[in-house]
């Protein structure tokens, strides 16, 4: 059994997707089970992370867990997943997540772990920039010029499935998508995914900060972001090979996914 958190996100879906026509037995965690609307055959367990003593029934039974994002919550996670007989974490790494604070909770309860590091994920766009290109045409940042390499989520979760089945206990995986893009170019890229003109319009950090504040983003994210945009300006976004590596395949391109994703630019997200 394996057990998938964050099952309800991009990444979640596409491993559970991936997993169970491998032919997988998934559970997946949610903090909301009557609403996580998961495939036939996927068992839905409550349980939320930062409540270790809510995890026992959902670690019942599995083998191994796909960790996302969890850094603050490893430490009473690993204790759990211990003393449930867990072998095995794939843990992939959230912006403001220190490796050695995942990792050596995960070591000291006796577990083999693996660790996935994604480069900025190519939802970042929908994410960020969604509700500015649908509502004003037009996407608001600062550093034009900063690159990414964006990491489609079926390569994250291709590789999750992979790493998941064991062989690769104590690895770190720096993961990208095939092409550094600068933040301009990623949005000529969804200009023509969409078909329509948007322009860009660049914001001081100041301006950006106020904006992110104003969305609810922790200022903890706001400094990370801003600072890592800052140092990548005009520098190109380094490219990992692993997906390749551990897929077999090229990694998807920004503008696959855009493609992939350009009706979510069109609609109002649901609630």
């Amino acid at each position: 059994m394996i057990l998938i958190t964050g099952a309800t996100g991009l990444v979640g879906r596409h491993l559970i997707t991936t997993l169970r026509r491998d032919g997988a037995e998934v559970r997946a965690l949610s903090r909301r089970p009557e609403t996580a609307n998961q495939p036939p055959g996927v068992q839905v367990a409550g349980g939320e992370l930062g409540e270790p003593a809510s995890l026992a029934p959902a670690l019942t039974g599995v083998e191994a867990v796909y960790l996302f994002s969890a850094g603050r919550a490893a430490g009473g996670f690993a204790a759990s997943a211990g003393r449930a007989g867990v072998k095995r974490v794939v843990v992939v790494s959230g912006l403001d997540d220190d490796p050695a604070h995942v990792e050596r909770p995960l070591t000291d309860a006796g577990l083999e772990w693996t660790h996935l590091r994604p480069s900025a994920y190519a939802s970042n766009a929908l994410r960020h920039w969604g509700d500015m290109i649908r509502y004003q045409g037009a996407v608001r940042a600062p550093y034009p010029d900063a690159a990414t390499a964006p990491v489609h989520e079926a390569d994250l979760a291709a590789v999750a499935a992979i790493v998941l089945r064991g062989g690769h206990a104590g690895r770190r995986y720096s993961l990208t998508g095939p092409q550094s893009l600068t933040f301009r170019e990623q949005v000529a890229i969804l200009a023509r995914a969409l078909g329509r003109e948007l322009s860009f319009v660049e914001e001081t950090p100041d301006q950006a900060r106020e904006r992110m504040t104003r969305y609810g983003m922790p200022g903890s994210i706001i400094d990370e972001l801003l600072a890592m945009w800052a140092a990548t300006a005009g520098v190109p976004a380094t490219v990992s090979p692993a997906v390749e590596q551990l897929t077999g395949l090229s990694a998807r391109g920004f503008a696959q996914w855009a493609d992939e994703h350009a009706d979510d630019f069109r609609r109002a997200p649901s609630c």
